[in-house]
């Protein structure tokens, strides 16, 4: 039930935050991360973000979306987001892609001072995420690197 109930409100804030615009809807994308790997393994980051995220994608490849997830430092975070898929070239069915999103971030927290980082300072701030992977309708996977600090495992449905 829980899982329903997150996919709802996901519909629902992708249409607030992204209503149709001129571009025809081809599909949505719903993801979820399969595999987080921090360079630097230190003993408070967290490998785990239990991503879930819509994303509404256009006849003319651009994109609107919304990603719920743990961060780093296990804090409940969102991250809402426009961009454009690439396609780069096609091996057989498989098509090999290329993501750009800019949004916005929020849920890094620094109440109790543990962290010092300019993410926790901020709080909310603005984000850019490029990514690359494979796509075979309908499933799609997809790496993505998050700065100098690791890379996270995505993948999903089309529908």
């Amino acid at each position: 039930m829980k899982l329903k109930s997150i996919i709802i409100k996901l519909i629902i804030i992708l249409f607030l935050v992204c209503p149709l615009q001129a571009a025809e809807l081809e599909n949505y994308y719903i993801q979820t991360s399969f595999h987080t790997h921090h360079y630097s393994q230190k003993d408070y980051q967290n490998n785990e973000q239990n991503l879930i995220g819509l994303e509404k994608h256009y006849s003319d490849n651009d994109l609107c979306g919304i990603a719920f997830f743990n961060n780093t430092y296990e804090q409940d975070t969102f991250y809402i987001y426009k961009g454009t898929n690439y396609h780069l070239f096609s091996v057989g069915r498989t098509e090999i892609t290329a993501k750009f999103t800019y949004g916005i971030v929020h849920g890094y927290d620094d109440e109790d001072g543990r962290y010092s980082t300019w993410m926790h300072e901020m709080g909310t701030f603005p984000a850019a995420v490029f990514s690359f992977g494979l796509r075979r309708e309908p499933f799609r996977l997809d790496i993505i690197p998050f700065a100098d600090a690791g890379i996270l495992v995505t993948g999903g449905v089309e529908f």
